[in-house]
């Protein structure tokens, strides 16, 4: 449907007869619960959709035409709910007034135009660069941002409109409301500048007379800026106190029975496999046009609302990406030299945060929403070849980290401090090439590190709770050679746990309780270099993914069943792999080569 060639009406003022709603679920990452409503106005019909407005209809089949149209828009599932009014209200309020864009809130007129969104928010922007800004206040130096009001026209419809645009930290925040009147958008306007204003950080100018200026944005006291322009504590304030956390990290709330002890394996591995696995390529359209360098690493996370990120590691730098529209959504950069791997970890609030570990030596945290550092873990003499994220209950979240200095740290990311380390050869003779955790039934977190010393690969599993060493598997292997050795390890309904690792051209997967070896399973193309990822699926399975050369295979672990083969045009020396588990019973797999950047994204879906 082309939504821009109806008639738009303005319901609020206009006497209107709801005949049905519906909600969209399951949407695409960074979207909204986009709402539509339908039903009789006048001696017409109406639509109205919660990002694209009202519009008139001539009559009944044109208006349901439109609903099916505008839900093609969409990625997810449309359920039928009530009919009421009040969403809509929120973002087409009474006074004309719209939210274009809110980067700290998906509910915009942006996160509800679906496929096509950014075609059509890039038509808003160059509408807003062509107009004319009326008013501009400019915040301080350290933040490099502006509020401006600007008067443009609407790129749809041509009616002018005037936009309050608020973006206090350049790169980091920004929201943009439009309002059809002048005398409002002053209004919001004078607000938004009123309601930032910070005496620590006064504006570097203003056309509001009252409002505290500094042309000169001095910094607060306790921070200094070199002539370079870069930032720093003059003293070590935040440990004394005199300065407030980056981040208040939430805990992980603690589960609704007691403590289980973990046990082995309750269903045996089966002799059957699924009927059928529909097999779909989901990758986003601009990453198949990419040009970027292939990944060094990749990490998926599900959100709460049903979305998904996919990190990747990508030289000096880590972007996180809307794996649903491929939209570029962060790219963070502290890293001196390559970032070698990535891990997200989504909190109790909600939100997600990235983990990087980096050539120089450092281990980072960010925010995927702001992009800001939030802690910076130097505890490793050498590269940080991996990272991974573990989150005891009634505790801030841990993060695991191995590397060529033969040890694998286990941190608290809040104070910024090791809580174990764990030793296992000698520096630069024995690597730890990939780190793996998760919570057991018992509450205690189990570490895995896939090691590697030229001779043989060996996989340790600890239990970092309790610092005590619970397995130690080994790759023994006929030539020498550095082969490094990928690690994954899924906790199950059933208490059980399961470890897999990729090393010595076999995928093998125990039992982590007891050691008992599960399945082995050839590497793809006899390569003895894969990574390797995990998901559980329902009825106590899981499914197991790896990598090599130009091939990702996927097997059921309990039948040892193939569920997908995906070939790649190209290999590499990196070919990382990610996969998650979706509500459907479905899997995602995210892996990465020479020519798929970030990633290749397939969809799992087997029927058992």
């Amino acid at each position: 449907m082309e939504v821009d060639r109806d008639t738009a009406i303005d319901l609020e003022h206009e006497a209107h007869d709801p005949v049905a709603q519906w909600e969209l679920r399951e949407h695409g990452p960074l979207d909204m619960a986009v709402q539509i409503q339908v039903g009789t106005v006048g001696d017409g019909w109406y639509v109205r959709h919660l990002g694209f407005g009202d519009r008139r209809f001539p009559g009944k089949t044109a208006a349901w035409q439109a609903v099916r149209g505008l839900m093609d828009r969409h990625e997810g599932r449309w359920e039928r709910v009530g009919v009421d009014s009040g969403p809509f209200r929120a973002l087409w309020r009474a006074d004309g007034s719209r939210v274009l864009y809110d980067t700290h809130d998906d509910e915009s007129l942006h996160a509800g135009w679906g496929r096509g969104k950014d075609e059509r928010w890039n038509a808003y922007t160059a509408a807003m660069d062509a107009g004319e800004t009326l008013r501009s206040t400019e915040t301080h130096s350290l933040l490099e941002g502006v509020i401006e009001l600007i008067r443009y026209r609407d790129p749809i419809d041509g009616s002018p409109r005037y936009a309050v645009c608020t973006a206090v930290e350049a790169g980091s925040d920004w929201r943009v409301v439009d309002y059809r009147e002048r005398a409002a958008a002053d209004a919001e306007y004078e607000r938004e500048v009123w309601s930032n204003a910070d005496p620590e950080l006064p504006y570097r100018s203003s056309d509001i007379v009252d409002v505290p200026v500094s042309r000169r944005s001095r910094p607060p006291h306790g921070l200094s800026v070199s002539p370079s322009g870069e930032v720093g504590v003059t003293e070590d304030l935040r440990y004394l106190g005199l300065l407030p956390p980056r981040i208040v990290w939430p805990r992980t709330p603690a589960p609704a029975g007691p403590p289980r002890p973990v046990c082995a394996m309750t269903a045996r591995p089966r002799d059957w496999g699924p009927e059928s696995v529909d097999v779909r390529d989901v990758t986003p359209p601009p990453w198949r046009e990419a040009a970027d360098p292939p990944p060094n690493d990749l990490a998926l996370a599900a959100l709460p609302d049903g979305r998904y990120l996919l990190a990747a590691a990508e030289d000096t730098a880590a972007h996180v990406w809307s794996a649903g529209d491929g939209r570029r959504i962060r790219t963070v950069s502290g890293h001196t030299e390559r970032v070698l791997s990535v891990a997200l970890t989504v909190l109790a609030d909600g939100e997600a945060v990235l983990a990087t570990g980096g050539q120089d030596g450092a281990a980072r945290v960010w925010t995927t929403r702001e992009g800001e550092s939030v802690a910076d873990l130097l505890g490793h003499d050498g590269p940080v070849n991996a990272v991974a994220w573990a989150g005891p209950p009634g505790d801030v979240p841990w993060l695991v980290t191995g590397g060529d200095d033969a040890t694998v740290r286990v941190w608290n990311v809040a104070s910024e401090e090791t809580r174990a380390v764990f030793e296992v050869g000698a520096r630069g003779v024995d690597i730890v090439w990939s780190v793996a955790a998760a919570v057991r039934s018992d509450g205690h977190v189990c570490v895995v590190a896939g090691v590697d010393d030229s001779d043989r690969s060996t996989v340790y599993v600890w239990d970092a709770t309790a610092g005590t060493v619970a397995h130690e598997f080994v790759f023994e292997r006929a030539e020498p050679g550095i082969r490094p050795p990928y690690v994954a390890v899924a906790t199950l309904a059933d208490r059980s746990l399961r470890v897999a690792a990729a090393a010595g051209g076999v995928v093998r997967i125990w039992d982590g309780h007891t050691g008992e070896v599960v399945r082995t399973f050839p590497a793809p193309g006899g390569r003895r270099d894969g990574h390797v990822a995990l998901a559980v699926l329902p009825g106590l399975r899981v499914a197991v993914a790896t990598t090599g050369g130009r091939q990702t295979l996927v097997w059921d672990t309990e039948s040892g069943a193939p569920l997908a083969t995906v070939d790649h045009a190209g290999e590499g020396w990196h070919e990382p792999v990610g996969l998650v588990a979706r509500p459907d019973g479905a899997l995602l797999l995210a892996t990465g080569r020479e020519g798929d950047t970030p990633a290749r994204v397939v969809r799992l879906s087997p029927r058992w």
